[in-house]
């Protein structure tokens, strides 16, 4: 990560915590990495089908992996793109924390519960 990137780690590190408390989500850990837009093309290639660098992607800690006991549990990782041009890291972090909390937006019905859910956190942020 380039200097730039290293200037956003509290700042994110702070946003998620904020969101997650948000959603009454305690105990919880989510890895995040700020990543190039090649990579981001690779990854959203290799486990979407889609060829072009997404904003964000969110990844699932899967529930049949085995972990160490402890008081916090893994929940997954999330990958933003980075640097940010499009979106405020803000709603970037609230739509890939609400997917991996199980949001989709597959369906339209998805779609809105998603977006009212997303809008209700960035307003109480």
């Amino acid at each position: 990560m380039d200097k730039q990137g290293k200037g956003f780690e509290k700042s994110i590190k702070k946003i998620a915590a904020k969101i997650l408390k948000i959603l009454g989500k305690n105990n919880v850990s989510v890895e995040i990495y700020l990543t190039a837009s090649e990579k981001m093309k690779f990854l959203n290639k290799k486990f979407r089908g889609k060829d072009k660098a997404a904003s964000i992607l969110s990844f699932e800690e899967p529930r049949s992996f085995v972990l160490p006991p402890s008081k916090v549990k893994k929940i997954g990782e999330i990958y933003v793109k980075f640097p940010i041009t499009n979106y405020p890291i803000t709603q970037l972090l609230c739509h890939g924390l609400l997917h991996l909390f199980g949001y989709t937006h597959q369906k339209k019905n998805d779609t809105i519960t998603m977006e009212k859910k997303e809008k209700f956190l960035i307003s109480n942020l």
